[in-house]
């Protein structure tokens, strides 16, 4: 081989190796996997702070909504109710524009007419009367103001209604109270004088 082809073939592998000197200068380092894991945990943790600052502001304002209607609904709550009873003062205010001396009979209509509107608003609000009559005593539903000795009445029944008592619905709203009816409790002394007689007859 000559000086010349010799030359050219040293220069032909300095470029070679040059080449490989400049791939490996250009070539990209790829990044590393836990600080990229990382980074995406820190941009999640973020998004669900900032959703759950969201979630807090609207519950927050949807908590103070519901505390406006709720007072406004416990402000105006006897509103109904109070329109109902303003039809029965206006009711009884006309009958007692009514002379009873000259009128008794118009007089009376008027009153029932009343009454039977009075036990309509109640019935509607779901008021109603507590039967206590002839029935046990409860001491949820009659609170007692006296007793009497009935012989014909069972103990422990009430015998009187002196005020009426009435529930809400499945609430007590007023308990009636009533007078008891109770047999009067035997004597311990004359029965122990009477179980002495008869055991003294026995031995007789």
């Amino acid at each position: 081989m000559s000086e010349k082809e010799n030359e050219n073939h040293e220069t032909d592998i300095d470029m070679s190796d040059e080449g490989l000197d400049s791939e490996e200068a250009i070539e990209i380092i790829p990044e590393n996997p836990d600080e990229r894991n990382f980074a995406k945990e820190c941009q999640r943790s973020k998004d669900l702070f900032d959703r759950l600052q969201r979630l807090q502001a609207e519950f927050d304002n949807y908590r103070k909504l519901m505390e406006m209607r709720f007072s406004e609904a416990t402000k105006f709550a006897s509103e109904g109710i109070l329109l109902k009873m303003l039809d029965v003062y206006d009711n009884l205010l006309r009958a007692l524009q009514i002379d009873f001396r000259k009128d008794t009979k118009g007089a009376e209509a008027g009153i029932r007419a009343i009454r039977q509107q009075m036990d309509k608003i109640l019935a509607d609000e779901g008021v109603r009367p507590i039967k206590s009559v002839g029935l046990p005593f409860d001491p949820y539903y009659q609170h007692s103001a006296g007793t009497r000795n009935d012989p014909k009445v069972p103990d422990g029944v009430v015998a009187e209604e002196y005020q009426s008592g009435y529930m809400l619905r499945e609430k007590v709203l007023r308990p009636a109270i009533v007078c008891v009816n109770r047999h009067e409790a035997p004597d311990n002394d004359a029965t122990e004088s009477k179980s002495e007689k008869t055991h003294k007859d026995s031995e007789v």
